[in-house]
């Protein structure tokens, strides 16, 4: 699976050292994203390199899970022409706590699902290593191994869709938290006596900020929208119900990030769009809400990014896990020099 560069000369005694690089030719991993509505596939290589991808609209159930799986994974890697055999590993990115080390799926809120050990369902049924995670810990990691972020360090991402997610790596590394639930940040009350959020509590910000939150919020204004960008549109043309909506939800998610920064003090905050914002009132109320309430100092030292990412993302988080898994376990005693056969 490695290949071999040519040796380089070193001071000192012993045999020359080679630099080692993955060959992203050697296999593939699938990466899946769940959603209530649907479930997005993707296959890529060993570079995260997409090879096929396809979305199969179903209200999931965990068996109903394993059996498109199992079906869409053959039509990918026939697609994408992969050896069934050159399937390494499956990452699996859903929204709620989960216990990676178990593969069990806590509580999803969204999915309805409560200690639901999908990932074991899903290796019994293709007999694969299969990797479960939080989606935003996953789309972090796709940004550190493959993104935005392979060269920093110290980061946040917040993730602008149907939910709110967060993820933080430090010191290189994700930072789970002690029992895997660090990055919360949707379920955090932002509206003492708000509305009734998914989870049971009151105020929660994905009433206010999500996705879902801006369009209910919409309709019960009168509004005819369909999307976060017809919202916008509606508040470009001069709608003020629009614009109250985007601008709440820009300062209630401003003020969050800003407590973050000046908690963490990250590198990059790195905040993915995948719901089509743009540039408009939500994200620009949003940067004003941070700059305007944060230190000075942080301003200078925190970078803030936004990023309209494709409707892959969260899928490629996933693969890119099982990736990252795959790589992590792999033995070094299997290097083979370039040119040799896989």
């Amino acid at each position: 699976m490695e290949t071999q560069t040519a040796p380089q000369r070193r001071q000192g005694k012993g045999r020359p050292f080679v630099h080692l690089a993955v060959d992203a030719r050697y296999g593939a991993c699938l990466g899946i994203s769940v959603t209530d509505s649907r479930v997005h596939l993707l296959l890529t290589d060993l570079s995260g390199a997409v090879q096929a991808e396809q979305t199969v609209p179903s209200a999931v159930e965990p068996q109903a899970l394993v059996d498109i799986v199992q079906r869409s994974s053959t039509r990918l890697l026939d697609t994408a022409g992969v050896p069934r055999q050159r399937l390494l590993s499956i990452g699996l990115a859903l929204s709620g706590f989960v216990d990676r080390d178990r593969g069990v799926c806590l509580h999803s809120a969204n999915l309805g699902w409560h200690d639901v050990p999908i990932a074991q369902l899903i290796t019994q049924a293709t007999g694969l290593p299969t990797v479960l995670e939080n989606d935003a810990n996953a789309a972090a990691t796709s940004e550190k191994l493959f993104g935005l972020a392979r060269d920093t360090q110290n980061f946040t991402l917040i993730t602008l869709g149907a939910s709110i997610g967060c993820a933080h790596y430090v010191g290189g590394q994700l930072y789970r938290g002690s029992h895997g639930g660090a990055g919360e940040i949707a379920h955090s009350t932002v509206d003492l006596g708000g509305q009734v959020c998914l989870c049971g509590k009151r105020g929660c910000l994905d009433t206010v900020a999500s996705r879902a939150a801006l369009l209910e919020a919409a309709a019960e204004a009168g509004l005819q929208v369909g999307s976060v960008g017809e919202l916008e549109r509606a508040a470009s043309h001069g709608d003020a119900r629009a614009q109250a909506i985007l601008r709440r939800g820009g300062q209630v998610l401003g003020l969050v990030i800003a407590n973050i920064v000046q908690s963490n003090e990250p590198e990059l905050v790195l905040i993915a769009d995948p719901s089509g914002f743009g540039q408009g009132l939500f994200l620009t109320t949003l940067r004003h809400t941070i700059e305007n309430n944060i230190l000075p100092r942080f301003l200078r030292t925190t970078r803030i990014e936004v990023h309209a990412v494709p409707d892959g993302f969260w899928a490629r988080g996933a693969a890119s896990i099982a990736t990252h898994q795959f790589l992590s376990s792999y033995a070094p005693d299997h290097t083979r020099p370039a040119g040799e056969g896989d």
